[in-house]
């Protein structure tokens, strides 16, 4: 026997399955359901069911209603997109003093929404840019001179500057052997 008469007689033999559903209720209250009719002493009630289903009953209309509820609650609530960023420092405070030997300062930010894919943080160091922008929110400085330093971050969309950090001043201290 081929594949195709093979498909060809699962597909149109289904239509033989489909018939009369018979179900009942025994004594213990458990439902029962057969194909074939129960014994005659118990009451059942017989299912007919159809081959297929019709298009127009199986449509569901209730899309239609859902969709202006969603667009009443997606106006109440403002989109991330719409929300100022706001960047401020987790590690560092104004004024700070950071003993470091070789130079190393980390700074670490926080942001009050996740940054979108065209938006990128730049740290400012003395006013310059210290390496290239980025998307994360932790830099590690390295080779830095001892002496009192200004650190900002900005972030940056389409190269423009959407938003920045408050200007903190920190001191960086380097041991050095007398």
């Amino acid at each position: 026997m081929s594949y195709k008469q093979l498909i060809f007689l699962i597909l149109f033999s289904t239509s033989a399955f489909a018939g009369t559903v018979y179900t009942w209720e025994d004594s213990d209250g458990t439902r029962h359901f057969s194909d074939s009719p129960p014994p005659t002493n118990i009451k059942s009630k017989q299912l007919s069911l159809s081959t297929s289903v019709p298009l127009e009953e199986s449509y569901d209309d209730t899309a239609t209603s859902v969709e202006p509820v969603a667009k009443k609650a997606k106006s109440k609530t403002p989109e991330k997109k719409d929300k100022k960023l706001e960047i401020s420092f987790s590690n560092l405070q104004q004024e700070e003093t950071i003993r470091s030997s070789r130079g190393h300062i980390t700074v670490l930010t926080d942001l009050n929404r996740k940054l979108s894919i065209d938006e990128k943080l730049q740290l400012m160091l003395d006013g310059s840019p210290y390496g290239l922008p980025q998307a994360s929110t932790e830099w590690k400085l390295t080779g830095i001179d001892r002496g009192t330093h200004l650190i900002t971050v900005v972030a940056i969309k389409d190269g423009k500057r959407i938003a920045s950090s408050p200007i903190i001043t920190v001191y960086l201290h380097r041991p050095s052997a007398n």
